[in-house]
């Protein structure tokens, strides 16, 4: 009996900490749709899969291009996904539905800069199922940045105290529990059942605030090492791969024109030197397309939803011919 005790009030507080630590992520930790599009890949089967960054999530629309290529796509692009990231992705569907074709959505900007230990750092590996997918990535990207993120992941979030009490709350709705696609609709944007990010027209202002401008100087050797890994990777299942650079507004490629022209000499020869197709759209003619900031939501190059309808288009043909 005295060992009993010895032993139960460690355990006791060891499930006390385990449960708060629990509740605060909960409440503090953000929505993200990735949560759904992780569902979507892991319960139905796609030809076709769009892996990269927020420019990709906003620009390709898989219902424009299924008409076309007369197959099934899900985008998975995600603000802050890196390389990386989308090398681990790519893998996880190898794992759970395998598809035939992916296209890299490239921003230079992802290759020279740095991701910041802030809320959208662990995304990708909380969405994760249970796998040794999963594993790899935590070895690989979560376990020596900061023991704080492993042990206590609200810690990530910890600057999300307003409206705990209401995302707390809604993470145990109806709506949130069957992954509905609606509950991350907002006023400026509707997320839609295959993954893209539709923005909506607005008259906000706009800014070139998160701008991230190439420089081969910064470049990261991860960043080259998981692309490789990503074109290794497709090879040995026998997918196709196509790599795309979504275009900015005009002014935008005007004002930087020097960063833009070496950033797409960079990765053309990359591409060569590893036998992948590479169409860098800031330089392709795109039928019907508005490059001026018009058809942008910012400087960054976020197109607004029925540009992106207009650029699927381009996608569609693409993959159509993959």
């Amino acid at each position: 009996m005295h060992n009993f005790k010895k032993y139960i009030y460690p355990v006791l507080f060891i499930a006390v900490i385990l449960c708060i630590n629990e509740i605060l992520v909960l409440a503090l930790k953000p929505y993200t749709s990735f949560r759904n599009d992780m569902h979507k890949l892991e319960t139905n089967q796609y030809d076709d899969l769009f892996v990269g960054t927020s420019h990709g999530k906003a620009g390709i629309n898989p219902e424009i291009v299924d008409k076309i290529t007369g197959e099934k796509s899900l985008n998975l692009c995600l603000g802050g996904e890196e390389v990386q990231d989308s090398y681990y992705i790519i893998k996880e569907a190898c794992r759970v539905n395998k598809p035939k074709k992916i296209i890299y959505e490239l921003d230079p900007g992802y290759w020279v800069s740095t991701a910041t230990l802030g809320p959208e750092y662990r995304t990708v590996y909380d969405e994760f199922p249970m796998s040794e997918v999963k594993a790899e990535y935590y070895l690989d990207k979560i376990w020596n940045v900061d023991f704080r993120t492993t042990l206590f992941p609200w810690y990530l979030y910890r600057k999300g105290i307003k409206g705990a009490g209401a995302r707390f709350t809604s993470k145990f709705s109806h709506a949130y529990k069957n992954y509905d696609d609606s509950f991350y609709n907002e006023p400026s944007q509707a997320y839609t059942s295959q993954g893209q990010i539709r923005i909506h027209r607005n008259d906000a202002p706009k800014t070139e605030a998160n701008l991230i401008l190439w420089d081969e100087k910064k470049l990261k050797s991860d960043a080259v090492k998981s692309f490789k890994k990503i074109v290794k990777l497709c090879k040995e299942n026998n997918i196709k791969l196509t790599v795309v650079t979504t275009p900015v507004p005009q002014e935008t490629l005007e004002k930087y024109h020097d960063n833009f022209e070496n950033a797409n000499k960079f990765f053309t020869s990359l591409m060569e030197k590893e036998g992948v197709e590479y169409y860098n759209y800031n330089y392709q003619e795109i039928s019907g397309f508005d490059r001026s900031l018009n058809g942008f939501s910012d400087y960054e190059g976020h197109m607004y939803e029925e540009q992106s309808d207009v650029f699927s288009e381009e996608i569609g043909k693409i993959m159509r011919d993959m």
